[in-house]
């Protein structure tokens, strides 16, 4: 749908690495902050990226379907230093934008090649809290986002689950988490 307004790539604003070094609590804070979004068939992968690298990840599981706990839909990469900094992101090395660089850029998972796209429920929308977004939302297209659009819609249809019994896990990180570390029943 063309707004008026002009269809713009996506690239990253000088200095930043936001995305990578801030998480979000969600849904709400009691459940904790929630880690890089993984595709099951995502989460191999990553483990081997790390392990050829040196470095520590934590993968915890994200959501998942049935009665009890029984099928993992997403798992979450956790991030270093309360729950934040991906533990891919090479503090050592510049980016060609001048914030920190991504280590696995080539490799990264589908929800930070979507990025800034985000599902803010049944609409895509652009991440308030990322700086281009903020300097560009009321000038920009969605349409200009192409691949990122695609990415999340790659997400989406393995994510989204008929089963009315949704399981959110609890990652009790961050000093707003209430909720001890385990799964909690979605409402």
């Amino acid at each position: 749908m063309h707004t008026g307004k002009p269809a713009i790539r996506f690239s990253c604003v000088q200095g930043c690495s936001d995305c990578c070094i801030y998480r979000d609590y969600y849904p709400t804070k009691e459940f904790g902050k929630i880690g890089v979004l993984l595709l099951p068939e995502e989460k191999a992968r990553m483990e081997n990226l790390a392990r050829q690298k040196g470095i520590s990840v934590r993968i915890l599981p994200r959501l998942a379907i049935g009665d009890k706990p029984e099928k993992i839909i997403a798992y979450q990469m956790m991030g270093i230093e309360d729950g934040d900094w991906c533990p891919f992101l090479d503090t050592e090395k510049e980016s060609p934008h001048g914030g920190h660089s991504c280590s696995i850029y080539e490799e990264r998972p589908l929800a930070c090649a979507a990025y800034p796209v985000i599902d803010a429920g049944k609409v895509a929308t652009l991440d308030p809290h990322c700086q281009f977004c903020k300097k560009h939302s009321q000038t920009a297209r969605l349409d200009g986002l192409q691949g990122e659009l695609e990415a999340l819609s790659k997400i989406q249809s393995k994510v989204r689950s008929e089963n009315k019994r949704v399981w959110r896990y609890a990652t009790a990180t961050g000093q707003d988490a209430v909720f001890p570390e385990g799964w909690v029943l979605d409402a």
